[in-house]
């Protein structure tokens, strides 16, 4: 059910008591509307699910009734009423209609939009029971997040599902002149006539119809934040002094790399992505993503990137490649980590396994605290493991949900965006509705769908998020502040948590796109096997070895996700390596 369509007091009256009769329930509303408590309804509403007032009793809240912005003269203050049942059903209608009246300007008397949401004890969204079922990005904020960035051949994955997500926020929080979109929640459900920022119609630059006798409407084009900047500027090769939000004085800063994690086509980390959006911003690209200010080319970048820059040089970015105008970036004021001290680092490589039972009631607050961030602000980039299965069940499956690694080896780590949740109404099995960065003709548009709640992979367990700048946006309380940590400070503490139950840093180093050593057991494994042999074969120019024969003059190989599976294979008696690369549309390919 969408978060909008929620029911905020259902059939349970404020003192425990049912409401017996449609009537009474009207009543109840129609007070409840005019009330100094039927703003935080109204405003309930708007915020959809995360919201409820200190007035219901002893049920679950998310936010003190102190901290709701007061409104204007025309949203009546009857206090004390909310008690009542015996109410005369036409001054209860006349009431709520004149409610429902003050609705219109609601927004506009709400001094901080999100002052509801941003609540530095998180303990009472925790214990929500409101949560929507189901929710999706794609139909709460229309026109967003439906782009899906494409990596190509580059090892980018941390860059692409990062600018994903950074693209599909802007959309929510700004219009297309940048201006924030000072509604609740970045006006979910449609914002009037507002145009918003990197929408997937496109921004209007011209006439629909040019110079015929009639115009009708407006040539659009699509632009969205391109992964270049980051992929060629952030990495551990760069050490010039940021643009924006210099480090202060004290912070360990002293003219190193603010990046050592980024490796350019050679993977990289969540947080060096959103550290560069704080200092530096992403420039944009066209919908083709070989045009506009700042054209993707790390994509055909598929041999060695030997300076980790995705095969492009930190340069000629300060204008714009289509206009010469100097380039207005995308960039974040603030970004972070969610993760639950309560869940143990997980280092021993046993993602493939859920999380056992005794971690059940921490993954449940962990869930919540990214659904509740995901309803208030816009998807999450999470990184997490991938498994050899992962191509060739979407390859069969585009529909389906991944929940089993089949026994597959761990190829290395992948990035994405999760922009919704669910259940399978077949399966009963709970979902995560995620964006990958392998381009629109991979899976279901582009999208697939993961288990939720187990952790399966990784996937719960790295999980990021920022606010764009010059919007309204504010990180929920579960997210823990990253923007002032200085890499290889002497500071161990990297983040600055505002929820008692916060970890100081993300469960794990989960690198998108970085090469990892196989042991004979895995290599030898049915989804990795066939590239390994046929990659000896051609090594070797003997087409006749037997299986068993090509991966016994297999040395060592190693493997990365890379829009697919790509492994390089040391042969025994052979110069060079030679790649193997199972793509995401399921063809195989060597070099």
């Amino acid at each position: 059910m969408p978060a909008s369509q929620q029911p905020f007091l259902g059939e349970q009256a404020v003192d425990g008591t049912r409401w017996r009769t449609p009537s009474m329930r009207r009543a109840a509303k129609g007070v409840l509307g005019v009330t100094s408590l039927g703003a935080a309804f109204f405003a309930g509403m708007a915020f959809g699910p995360t919201l409820q007032s200190q007035n219901l009793g002893p049920a679950p809240q998310a936010l003190a009734a102190e901290r709701l912005p007061q409104a204007k003269s025309n949203l009546y203050d009857i206090s004390g009423a909310v008690g009542l049942v015996a109410v005369d059903e036409n001054r209860t209608a006349k009431k709520a209609a004149e409610a429902a009246a003050a609705l219109y300007d609601l927004e506009v008397t709400l001094t901080d939009p999100f002052a509801m949401i941003d609540e530095d004890n998180l303990r009472n969204l925790l214990a929500l029971q409101g949560l929507p079922t189901s929710f999706d990005t794609r139909t709460e904020w229309l026109g967003c997040a439906l782009f899906v960035v494409d990596q190509g051949q580059c090892g980018d994955c941390w860059a692409g599902s990062a600018l994903n997500t950074l693209g599909d926020r802007s959309c929510i929080h700004l219009q297309a002149d940048r201006t924030p979109m000072n509604l609740s929640r970045g006006g979910a459900y449609g914002a009037g006539a507002a145009e918003r920022l990197f929408q997937v119609s496109g921004r209007c630059v011209g006439l629909g119809s040019m110079m015929l006798a009639h115009q009708h409407g407006c040539l659009r084009q699509l632009e969205f934040p391109s992964p270049q900047h980051l992929v060629s500027c952030g990495n551990s090769n760069i050490t010039k002094r940021p643009t924006y939000n210099h480090p202060p004085e004290g912070s360990g800063y002293h003219g190193q790399s603010l990046y050592p994690d980024g490796s350019g086509c050679n993977g990289g980390e969540a947080w060096d992505a959103w550290r560069f959006f704080y200092h530096e911003g992403a420039t944009t690209m066209d919908g083709t993503q070989q045009a506009g200010c700042t054209p993707y080319t790390s994509g055909l970048c598929s041999g060695a990137d030997v300076n980790n820059n995705g095969c492009r040089t930190c340069a000629a970015f300060d204008s714009c490649a289509d206009t010469g105008t100097k380039p207005d970036p995308v960039r974040v004021s603030s970004f972070g980590w969610i993760m639950e001290e309560d869940l143990p680092p997980r280092e021993n490589n046993d993602t493939h396994l859920p999380r056992p039972a005794s971690q059940r009631k921490a993954m449940d607050r962990q869930v919540k605290k990214m659904q509740v961030e995901m309803i208030a602000n816009g998807p999450l980039q999470v990184c997490l493991d991938d498994y050899a299965n992962f191509i060739q069940f979407f390859n069969e499956h585009p529909s389906g949900i991944f929940n089993s690694t089949d026994g597959s080896p761990n190829i290395g780590g992948h990035c994405i965006e999760l922009v919704g949740w669910g259940i399978d109404r077949s399966s009963g099995l709970p979902f995560w509705t995620f964006k990958n960065s392998w381009g629109p003709k991979w899976a279901n548009s582009g999208f697939g769908r993961f288990l939720r709640g187990a952790d399966l992979c990784g996937v719960e367990s790295d999980v990021w998020a920022g606010c764009p700048y010059g919007s309204s946006c504010r990180l929920t309380a579960g997210v823990v502040h990253n923007e002032s940590w200085v890499p290889g400070s002497s500071d161990p503490v990297i983040g600055h948590r505002r929820h008692a139950s916060s970890a100081l840093r993300p469960s794990r180093a989960w690198p998108g796109g970085r090469e990892v050593e196989l042991t004979r057991e895995q290599l030898s494994h049915g989804t990795v096997a066939p590239l390994v042999v046929e990659a000896v074969r051609l090594a070797t120019g003997d087409e006749a070895l037997t299986k068993q024969e090509a991966l016994a003059r297999a040395n060592r190989v190693w493997s990365r996700s890379a829009r697919g599976l790509r492994v390089r294979v040391e042969v025994e008696g052979v110069k060079e390596h030679v790649v193997g690369h199972r793509h995401a549309e399921g063809h195989v390919s060597f070099a």
